[in-house]
């Protein structure tokens, strides 16, 4: 089966990675960005954490088991810190409650005294009476990941290429390909998994795929020694270190608008940084990041074939990072064996009709 997977970002790398184990010609088209786009503007957090439905849930707890599953095949070419997160608000008992709720459904997370946290993250200035430890939770470098994801693929034979998708090619009723800068590549199955790009896509074949695509900012220190054991998600940032060293400290517009100065955006991030750390003084900033989040609108995943286009399999969610290992597995299952797989089915693209259903 040939199939063509539009996008390079960890979805997509994913998506070209089980296929191609699985014996599928592929190609990837990365439009020249191989590691993704939105994909460098995640915070990359792998977590099941509270405030998701028991469905979403338990999807997202297969996803963190799918990481460990992958990184057993990958080995040291997958950095994952699996140190877990150490999180707390001003709303103690609020807190206390949601992950209880969770701990209900057998999430390992419970809360520690300030001792216990001291002894999982010492580098702190400070610590709340109660935190929340989740040890299963995770991090790794989203764009470093999808990278190596994607030379994994090519190592089993698929294409990566730096071409960039122009639309979806349908003949007849059936998506045959897709129109490329260089020109037209045909393809029994086109995989969508272009992050924010995935609704004009879609559209160009009549596929209803609305998006409520957010904001993320990013700011990065220069490399620093071993700081962070794991997550800090603490009122005032949620902060990790980066395999090479990097605190990284993330900021959700939630729908608002982007910074007017980027730069003083970064600096009040890293200025909270010093002021959690211990030894936070000479923190800088190094680089930082803006970026468009793919969110479909009802803020779930979108996966599955497409049955108003046959051909067209879509696969576009906001939490890429946590879901990424466990939708690359079954969204080739789907598409090499033709048969659905249940666990995906509250998430399809049918949801949302289309303009001949209306």
């Amino acid at each position: 089966m040939k199939t063509i997977v539009i996008g390079g970002g960890i979805i997509g790398a994913s998506v070209a990675y089980h296929l191609a184990v699985r014996g599928a010609e592929v190609t990837v088209l990365t439009d020249g960005r191989p590691g993704g786009v939105a994909t460098a503007a995640s915070f990359a957090w792998i977590n099941a954490a509270p405030g998701n439905t028991r469905p979403y849930f338990e999807l997202r707890m297969k996803g963190i088991l799918d990481w460990l599953r992958l990184q057993h095949e990958l080995g040291d070419r997958l950095a994952i810190n699996w140190n877990g997160s150490l999180a707390w608000t001003t709303d103690h008992a609020a807190m206390a409650d949601a992950f209880a709720a969770h701990a209900s459904w057998g999430y390992p997370t419970r809360m520690i005294s300030s001792a216990e946290a001291a002894r999982q993250e010492p580098s702190l200035s400070s610590y709340p009476d109660q935190a929340a430890h989740s040890p299963l939770e995770g991090s790794l470098s989203p764009s470093e990941t999808a990278r190596a994801l994607l030379d994994a693929a090519a190592e089993r034979g698929a294409q990566v290429s730096a071409d960039a998708v122009r639309s979806i090619v349908s003949r007849k009723g059936r998506i045959t390909g897709v129109q490329a800068k260089t020109g037209e590549i045909g393809a029994d199955t086109v995989v969508l998994a272009a992050g924010v790009a995935c609704e004009r896509l879609a559209a160009g074949v009549d596929v209803t795929l609305p998006m409520a695509n957010r904001l993320g900012f990013l700011a990065q220190s220069a490399p620093l020694p071993p700081t962070l054991n794991g997550l800090v998600l603490a009122p005032q940032a949620h902060m990790r270190q980066n395999a090479d060293g990097r605190i990284i400290v993330g900021a959700d517009f939630a729908g608002g608008p982007a910074p007017d100065d980027e730069e003083a955006a970064a600096e009040a991030l890293l200025a909270s940084v010093r002021g959690l750390l211990a030894n936070g003084d000479d923190i800088r900033v190094d680089r930082h990041t803006l970026g468009l989040r793919p969110v479909p609108a009802d803020g779930l995943p979108v996966i599955g074939p497409v049955t108003q286009a046959p051909g067209l399999y879509v696969t576009v969610m906001h939490s890429g990072v946590t879901l990424a290992a466990l939708v690359g597995r079954l969204a080739a299952e789907e598409i090499l064996n033709a048969r659905p797989v249940d666990l995906l089915a509250p998430y399809r693209p049918e949801r949302f009709g289309h303009p001949d259903m209306a």
